[in-house]
């Protein structure tokens, strides 16, 4: 088995063509398929030198897609597929994280950490956000919500292998028990905020959100002030927002 190249990472974009889940409000899978595509071009653009990976789980058809396979003759990513997912009732962060798990360990001993971004969702100023190195794992974390931020993360193999691995499987979207409550509760339970980071700015997000059908562009003021909070915050070693 190679070594791992300690100072590489790899891009990790998500997606499902066609839904397979409760709690999905954002269903065509033209338009999903369409999302996919621009984020996938948004990310190699901006990954230039770094490896992308699109992970894909509904066994849509890509290949015979026009579309899809323009995007492949422009831009350099691997593809990763997985069988459709059999946990219809535990959601999509279930069937997501059901991707991740598989791909961290494919992968596992060629990078040293990776960015996991929901697929559809363009995060504009993500090669900001993103610039330094990783020791633990980037992730906005809500204290009042007990939620993590899921749809962006930033973590080393190790922390991943070590804290995150399978805890999908605690996932029950139809309990309500939802992907952003697990990984929030591994880190508290787990006395994990020493390994955690918050994103020294917010997120910019372009996209529509797959539970709700709903833009996904921030308010800008909020925006602000979220980002003063950050300041601090990371000044004063502050893990976790509180509201």
């Amino acid at each position: 088995m190679a070594p791992k190249i300690t100072n590489k990472r790899a891009i990790l974009l998500t997606g499902t063509v066609i839904p397979n889940s409760i709690y999905t409000g954002y269903n065509n899978p033209e338009k999903r398929l369409q999302d996919y595509l621009k984020a996938i071009e948004f990310y190699c653009n901006i990954f230039k030198n770094e490896d992308v990976f699109f992970l894909e789980n509904s066994e849509f058809d890509l290949d015979s897609n026009m579309d899809y396979k323009s995007i492949r003759g422009k831009y350099t990513f691997t593809m990763l597929r997985f069988p459709k997912s059999e946990k219809f009732n535990e959601g999509k962060g279930y069937q997501e994280f059901e991707m991740v798990d598989k791909a961290v360990d494919m992968l596992k001993d060629k990078y040293a950490s990776f960015i996991k971004i929901t697929g559809r969702y363009i995060v504009l100023n993500i090669k900001t956000i993103t610039a330094g190195k990783c020791t633990g794992i980037v992730i906005d974390l809500n204290k009042r919500l007990k939620k993590a931020d899921t749809y962006l993360l930033y973590f080393t193999t190790d922390f991943y292998m070590r804290f995150l691995k399978q805890q999908y499987k605690n996932v029950k979207d139809n309990e309500g028990i939802f992907i952003e409550h697990v990984i929030y509760s591994k880190i508290e339970e787990g006395n994990l905020f020493g390994y955690c980071s918050l994103f020294s700015k917010t997120p910019l997000l372009s996209g529509i959100s797959g539970s709700y059908g709903i833009n996904l562009k921030r308010n800008r003021l909020r925006v602000l002030v979220r980002n003063i909070e950050r300041f601090f915050y990371n000044i004063f070693n502050i893990k976790v927002f509180f509201y």
